[in-house]
């Protein structure tokens, strides 16, 4: 039996963990630079406000209806994702992280009160993390996400498991097909040719005939749609690529002021490789000016630089950015945008060693890092950073609203009185 187990409103949830007078309030997420809606509450749902709302047209009718908007705090979310996430594992074992917000798991189907741990479980998450979670429960991970939707709707218990055929017929009945789990709006138009608008339509379409025309993904979910598990879970698997990217509030032409900026990204992106059990081996970084000042369109450049070898050392890697940073950068340019990408990752673990080498990741690189992360993760983010960070301006990104990182700075600690 499959579980899946989906936050509700999560970034706003995470906001109300230690603001209780955003409850019952409209609240929204703002995407970077305080741009669109990212992230609503049900108050901010009813509204109407939509998903990816531009900021200055909802502003006024948010404030009017007694609202709060914030700027995102990826910092604290992610926090809370991982405490989320290891309440889960312990409860289920092994999981699969689907997004931030998301996992799936997979538990014996006979054995288990699936309802009553999933109520436990969500409870559990909500005392010790305060985050409302909606679970559902059924025999493929595609039934899983229709059962996750119905959770949602539901006022209290938020748990759906979704069993029964007569049931789970009567269900897809009602339910259009472009919501099904890897559909969308690009397959929609398509089916809709055929004479499919629901789910339930979909599941009894043939399969020959599904395959011919949309080739074995869709014949898989035609297959889950049908109780019949084709999708398992996946294991965590070492990422391909990491980048780290931002636009800018205003936009910037000095060298340093990019340099340490991008240095900062880099930092951001070791300490994710590192903490995949990873090394890479390139880097690329990258610039971007004002797509809507260029009348050709955005512009800027980008450079790749190896570094000869898998590495996990944040100096060796600012070091190769500044040089790639060097032979892109234009005095004559002013830069809306800017990034890094880590390329040739392999796991850590499967490293092969070379016949002439002791080591394919120095000894003493690995302790320093190692050292260097239990610090900041100990007394806070940026406790200790490379000197190449510290001329970065103390506000590029525009974050109005932000909140603090209430979960990893000792600075942002909620006092209780």
């Amino acid at each position: 039996m499959f579980f899946l187990f989906d936050c509700d409103n999560f970034f706003v949830s995470c906001e109300r963990i230690f603001r209780p007078d955003l409850k019952k309030r409209p609240v929204v997420v703002l995407s970077s630079n305080d741009g669109c809606v990212v992230s609503r509450s049900y108050e901010a749902k009813a509204l109407p406000i939509a998903m990816g709302a531009p900021y200055f047209k909802i502003e006024k009718m948010l404030r009017g209806a007694g609202g709060v908007a914030l700027s995102s705090n990826f910092e604290l979310y992610s926090d809370i994702s991982r405490r989320v996430m290891s309440l889960i594992r312990q409860n289920c074992g092994a999981i699969q992280v689907y997004s931030v917000d998301e996992a799936f798991a997979r538990l014996p189907d006979t054995g288990i009160d699936h309802f009553q741990l999933a109520v436990c479980i969500r409870h559990q998450i909500l005392k010790e993390v305060g985050i409302p979670v909606s679970i559902g429960i059924a025999p493929t991970k595609t039934l899983c996400k229709v059962a996750s939707s119905l959770a949602k709707s539901k006022a209290f218990d938020k748990v759906e498991i979704l069993t029964d055929p007569q049931r789970i017929r009567q269900t897809l009945k009602n339910f259009e097909v472009e919501n099904i789990w890897g559909i969308g709006r690009r397959l929609t138009p398509k089916l809709n040719f055929l004479g499919i608008f629901t789910a339930l339509e979909l599941q009894n379409s043939p399969l020959k005939m599904i395959r011919r025309n949309f080739g074995i993904p869709l014949e898989k979910t035609v297959m889950e749609l049908n109780g019949r598990p084709c999708l398992d879970i996946e294991r965590e698997e070492t990422a391909q690529s990491i980048t780290v990217s931002r636009s800018f509030e205003h936009e910037i032409s000095n060298f340093e002021q990019l340099e340490a900026i991008i240095a900062g990204f880099t930092d951001t992106a070791c300490r994710r490789l590192r903490a995949q059990n990873a090394a890479a081996g390139e880097i690329a970084v990258f610039l971007k000016t004002n797509r809507f000042r260029n009348q050709n369109g955005s512009s800027g450049g980008s450079y790749l630089v190896s570094l000869g070898g898998p590495c996990v050392h944040t100096g060796r890697f600012i070091a190769a950015m500044k040089y790639g940073l060097k032979q892109i950068f234009s005095p004559q340019e002013t830069y809306k945008s800017a990034g890094i990408t880590l390329l040739a990752i392999e796991s850590a673990d499967a490293l092969q060693t070379s016949l002439f080498e002791k080591s394919a990741l120095p000894p003493e690189e690995q302790k320093l890092m190692q050292t260097l992360d239990k610090l900041n993760a100990k007394l806070g983010a940026r406790t200790v950073f490379f000197a190449a960070q510290a001329l970065a301006p103390q506000k590029f990104v525009r974050s109005n609203f932000h909140s603090p990182a209430y979960t990893t700075s000792w600075q942002s600690l909620v006092n209780v009185h």
